[in-house]
């Protein structure tokens, strides 16, 4: 079970030492997706969301020899047009969120009370964050998106 004691201002703070920009944050979660090739969901600003995807494998293997070789005017025109498994394509700046979620993903037992937890830098709840950027249309996709992101 998560530990619902968390300090999410402390976190958020760290954090923003860590990842200054949301797109050092972003850039830093493409690296480890492209080097892992872990499955994700991934949140756009202008459509739905695609689920459980990986970095196709020429973006994974040119992102991340062009991060190694710290070639600048190659990341970026990368970050022009990430892929995905899913067969769609988006620049770095369409990207909402990068979500961390495995196939094998059991939500049965989740507890959704934590999703009521404030953790937005408004005293947004983690459910009201998690219906935003996944879209949802209902109180169920609301309670399947949230599970997934829980037990994730």
């Amino acid at each position: 079970m998560a530990n619902t004691d968390v300090n999410w201002a402390e976190a958020r703070r760290r954090l923003d030492e860590i990842f200054p920009t949301r797109e050092c944050s972003l850039l830093w979660q493409l690296t480890h997706y492209a080097a892992t090739g872990q499955t994700f969901d991934v949140t756009f600003y202008g459509r739905e969301p695609s689920l459980e995807v990986t970095l196709t494998q020429e973006f994974a293997f040119e992102f991340l020899n062009a991060v190694a070789g710290e070639r600048a005017d190659d990341i970026n025109r990368l970050c022009r047009r990430i892929g995905f498994s899913d067969g769609s394509s988006i620049s770095l700046a369409g990207i909402w969120t990068l979500n961390y979620m495995p196939h094998d993903l059991d939500i049965s037992n989740v507890d959704l009370s934590q999703g009521e937890q404030q953790v937005g830098d408004q005293g947004e709840t983690m459910r009201e964050i998690i219906c935003n950027t996944y879209r949802c249309r209902s109180r169920a996709e609301e309670d399947f998106f949230l599970a997934r992101f829980i037990a994730s």
